[in-house]
């Protein structure tokens, strides 16, 4: 009875159909992060229209920080799913769970110390990003209380990733559909009724997040997994944690890194003028929904790849990388042709000032390109070193392509080339083919065939 309700929990990507199992797995994926884009989304225009310009300016200043802070944590939580996919994948229950208690622990206590360090450094933060003096009181309010609440959002996504380690990518979708309905409801009565502006957007996004990981405890209890979430099931393994620092610190600078990158490019388009920087910021979004579902099959592919690694089977591994990147380069010429011939339909989502529609075209011709191949070998190279546990040789590669070429890139094609916005687009596909490059190098030297999970 006890061995029927864990099976419930997960699935066994190690038998059966590659093609069935890939796409099954990444198509709840898909959907969870689509509901996450969407979610932050209508977090910003509820806030918007019924808060107004000063309310929803603290929300996006805040949102900077969140970004970052919960780019950490997902980093070290992306080597905890291959820490137990792989062990999952090699048959070893013990090491699994003392993978999932140390994970469940280390993570409370890094909620712990990022919620007292961020509440500490509040008012300097706040300044060291030029908040504006019209809505500063908003953004601390927003801050404040979206920090206090650092803990249920590092949990969720602690549940999330255990359990997409063991192959379930369904039960993480449904608690996101709870959590985002939620949202929504309290958005609209604290922001509304209540007049609550930013404070009232970031209540309702913590709580949401509390009733999700309240409600994702209970049911995960009651179908009987295998950690009980009791106080003194928190137990940290200092062989396991090492293997999660090792794992997990490369995945985190990566986040890091990619964030720093990104506010860089914002603030070349910043320099440019007002149409070039809310050409951009539009077209930012926009590429955040076009690339959530090259995202997700990444990590489909980082979890197959690591129970299929964890069981010796380096044949299906080697084949599931291949259906990714072929099913990844599809999607990916389709949003190239999109972005190419709709660009101007596309910026009209959310602006229709002509100069700014104007810019925004000239900015999605450049970045159009990046999705035709390039992007495709990154993601793919991504989740099969991921899967293996090499997250340092992604942490390089795209250390490579954000620091050392998007960066000075963008600034030199933009600024000194006089492309304006079309450089700053170019330099995404023009990054990534140093990113690729970086991914080949060590796909060729061969070493990451050899787990480093798994073995321990």
């Amino acid at each position: 009875m006890e061995e029927t309700k864990k099976k419930a929990v997960g699935n066994d990507l190690t038998q059966g159909s590659v093609a069935k199992n890939l796409i099954l797995f990444s198509l709840p994926l898909i959907g969870a992060y689509l509901l996450q884009s969407l979610y932050s989304m209508v977090d910003m225009l509820i806030v918007s229209r019924l808060a107004g310009t000063y309310s929803m300016s603290a929300v996006n200043i805040v949102a900077q920080i969140a970004q970052v802070v919960t780019g950490v944590a997902f980093g070290f939580l992306s080597g905890t799913t291959v820490i137990v996919a792989q062990y999952l994948g090699a048959g070893k229950k013990e090491e699994q769970q003392r993978a999932i208690e140390t994970s469940f622990a280390f993570i409370f206590w890094l909620s712990v110390l990022a919620t007292s360090v961020l509440l500490l450094v509040t008012d300097p933060l706040l300044k060291l990003l030029q908040t504006p003096a019209e809505c500063y009181r908003e953004a601390r309010n927003y801050y404040v209380i979206y920090m206090s609440g650092t803990v249920f959002v590092f949990f969720y996504n602690a549940i999330s990733s255990i359990l997409r380690g063991q192959g379930d990518s369904r039960n993480p979708l449904y608690f996101v559909i709870i959590s985002t309905a939620l949202n929504i409801v309290l958005d609209l009565i604290f922001v509304g009724p209540l007049k609550m502006g930013a404070a009232g957007a970031a209540l309702a996004t913590i709580l949401s997040q509390a009733v999700s990981v309240l409600l994702s405890v209970c049911y995960l209890r009651k179908i009987g997994f295998s950690f009980d979430f009791k106080p003194k099931s928190f137990r940290i393994d200092r062989k396991q944690l090492k293997l999660l620092f090792r794992l997990g610190t490369p995945a985190a600078l990566q986040e890091t890194l990619l964030n720093v990158s990104l506010v860089f490019l914002v603030a070349a388009a910043n320099s440019l003028g007002v149409y070039e920087s809310a050409a951009v910021g539009i077209g930012s979004k926009i590429n955040v929904i076009f690339i959530l579902p090259v995202c997700a099959m990444s990590v489909a592919l980082a979890t197959m790849v690591g129970q299929n690694i964890g069981a010796g089977k380096m044949d299906r591994a080697m084949q599931a990388t291949k259906l990714e990147l072929l099913y990844t380069a599809a999607y990916s010429a389709v949003i190239c042709a999109v972005m190419w011939i709709f660009s101007k339909e596309l910026m009209m989502i959310f602006t229709d000032d002509p100069q700014t529609l104007a810019v925004g075209a000239d900015y999605f011709k450049g970045h159009c390109w990046d999705y035709l191949l390039l992007m495709p070998f990154g993601y793919c190279f991504g989740g099969l070193f991921l899967g293996t546990g090499h997250s340092s040789y992604v942490a390089v590669s795209n250390g490579v392509g954000a620091l050392v070429a998007r960066i000075p890139l963008s600034l030199l094609l933009a600024r000194f080339f006089g492309l304006g916005v079309v450089g700053i687009g170019l330099a995404y596909p023009m990054s990534t083919l140093f990113t690729d490059l970086t991914y080949f190098y060590f796909f060729f030297r061969g070493d990451w065939k050899h787990s480093v999970v798994s073995n321990v």
